[in-house]
């Protein structure tokens, strides 16, 4: 089975963090990590944490959290633009 790599985005909740949208990066780790480094947000996480976004490598359906960061609400509109326009971009501009 191969690996693939996504992005979700979780939200805190009185029962922990739940997550309500993922993006699927595709089996390209350095792609993956190339969008995920562009992303506005603080990898310093504390007991105020609302928001944060994740990317995780499924391996054999087993999910390996990679790198999670916090963001604000504007941090996810931006991320959000990014995460489209670079899936976008890897989806129609490929060259393989």
């Amino acid at each position: 089975m191969d690996n693939f790599f996504y992005i979700s985005l979780n939200i805190k909740t009185l029962s922990g963090f739940d997550s309500y949208a993922t993006y699927s990066l595709g089996s390209d780790k350095k792609q993956a990590a190339t969008i995920f480094n562009q992303l506005k947000g603080s990898s310093e996480l504390s007991h105020k944490t609302i928001l944060t976004m994740d990317l995780t490598e499924m391996s054999d359906g087993i999910p390996f959290p990679l790198k999670m960061i916090e963001c604000t609400f504007q941090d996810i509109i931006y991320n959000t633009k990014i995460i489209t326009r670079e899936i976008f971009k890897n989806l129609n501009l490929d060259t393989d």
